[in-house]
């Protein structure tokens, strides 16, 4: 039996969904090379981000990376100012201005390899899903939480599994996380990616239903946000 339309409309817009999610994960990883700079300059490139631009509050964001990439100059340049703002932003040596990519840091003590770790990792597990070898980060990095995302939403899974991991994890530090990209990015690439990835978080959380949970007081309260 195939697919009605509406279906078939349904899951194409889990697999468009799914892929913004591990396309976002992807930026976080590394930065990109010359090639990918090129390759976004092109108009396929041009075609994604007027895409992403259609998404719900994605259009500011999406407007400054395109901006960022397509600067005068170079890819080779471009990609080269990108990978120095990644190692300053990201890579722990830009001092007071580092922005961590991990969950850890913005809660609780803000000590790396704590709760948010070990959370994560049954997660993982829960849903049958394996980080790769060669990226070995602990498992709330902002990467490995927007894969779990990622499959989650492709396979369809249980809802309020996905609520659950925004609720409790990617929508409790990623705020902080946008705000300090916004104050200490100077290329306007990554402000523009966490402008985007806050509005796509956002945007998935409004699609998933409201959540029952049980307050320390034993007190039964929805939870929709």
């Amino acid at each position: 039996m195939s697919a009605g339309p509406a279906h078939a409309s349904v899951r194409s817009d889990l697999g468009w969904n799914a892929s913004i999610a591990e396309w976002l994960a992807g930026i976080f990883v590394a930065p990109p090379t010359a090639d990918t700079v090129d390759s976004y300059r092109e108009a396929i490139g041009t075609t994604l981000f007027e895409a992403l631009a259609e998404e719900p509050g994605c259009a500011a964001g999406a407007q400054r990376m395109w901006s960022t990439l397509n600067a005068e100059g170079s890819a080779a340049a471009v990609a080269c100012q990108l990978a120095a703002m990644f190692t300053q932003l990201f890579d722990g040596v830009g001092g007071a201005k580092t922005v961590s990519l991990y969950e850890s840091a913005f809660v609780g003590s803000g000590r790396l390899f704590q709760a948010a770790t070990g959370d994560m990792e049954k997660l993982l597990r829960r849903a049958d899903v394996s980080t790769d070898d060669a990226f070995r980060e602990p498992s709330d990095h902002l990467s490995i939480e927007l894969a779990l995302l990622a499959s989650l939403i492709r396979h369809d899974a249980d809802r309020q599994a996905q609520a659950a991991l925004l609720d409790d994890h990617l929508l409790v530090w990623v705020p902080h996380f946008a705000d300090r990209c916004h104050q200490y990015d100077r290329t306007g690439f990554y402000a523009g990616t966490s402008q985007v990835l806050m509005a796509f978080l956002t945007a998935q959380r409004a699609t998933l239903p409201a959540r029952w949970t049980k307050s320390r007081t034993g007190v039964t309260q929805c939870r929709s946000d």
